[in-house]
């Protein structure tokens, strides 16, 4: 397997334990948040720093301000391009960010201006795509807009149900953007997203006795079975 070809593991963070336990476990990438237990919302200033001061792997932003939908007002599309400005004043690789219409697409003049905003740094578009009314005409969007991947599981609860829409739309994709499975991902399914169609998975890792509402921190037994899983499949 060429090493363009491997598949890299992505994993959500909130906190600088969860960072350090992802970096331990042969973690690729992070994607920075705080508040996991409610999907994940812009980090603040101080996690941003330790990260960026603590960790040598590469990190994407997660902007997101608030819970809820993702449909925003002026006011909050305003603070979006804010604190997508205040993020790239950190040694980062990449941002990920979106919002939906009420009709249920993006805005291509919106995302042409995340866009240039971050320049040739990374751009995902994270998992509002879940909700489009129709992922293959917003897969075209992103793609004209020049966004590197979508954060998706397939318009289903977890990634292993939306297999099918995952593979279409990779398909569909033919590599002008990649399509990066999240959503339920462990080590027991893990296996199912390295059939070389993916060239990355995001994962949080929490840890399956978690109690309700408290804040997610990696299992690094958890996180280490998926990358020894992938790093298997990466030399065949």
């Amino acid at each position: 397997m060429k090493m363009d070809d491997r598949t890299l593991v992505e994993v959500c963070c909130s906190s600088i334990d969860s960072v350090l336990k992802a970096q331990r476990c042969g973690a690729d990438r992070i994607e920075l948040c705080k508040e996991l237990r409610l999907d994940g919302l812009t980090p603040d200033d101080r996690l941003l720093e330790r990260t960026c001061t603590q960790s040598s792997l590469p990190i994407h932003v997660l902007i997101r301000p608030r819970e809820g939908d993702f449909h925003y007002s002026r006011e909050e599309l305003s603070l979006i391009n804010q604190q997508i400005q205040q993020a790239l004043e950190y040694p980062i690789s990449g941002i990920v960010v979106g919002h939906l219409s009420f009709d249920l697409k993006p805005d291509l003049s919106l995302l042409n201006e995340w866009r240039s905003m971050v320049q040739g740094m990374d751009l995902t578009f994270h998992r509002a795509f879940d909700h489009v009314k129709d992922p293959f005409f917003v897969l075209e969007q992103l793609i004209d807009a020049g966004f590197n991947r979508v954060l998706t599981s397939g318009q289903a609860p977890k990634a292993v149900g939306g297999m099918e829409l995952l593979h279409k739309l990779s398909s569909k994709a033919d590599k002008r953007i990649t399509i990066m499975p999240g959503g339920g991902i462990d080590p027991l399914n893990a296996h199912l997203f390295l059939d070389g169609t993916f060239d990355a998975i995001h994962l949080s890792a929490r840890p399956r006795d978690l109690a309700e509402g408290d804040e997610p921190v990696v299992d690094e037994v958890l996180l280490a079975e998926v990358t020894k899983s992938v790093k298997k499949q990466n030399r065949y």
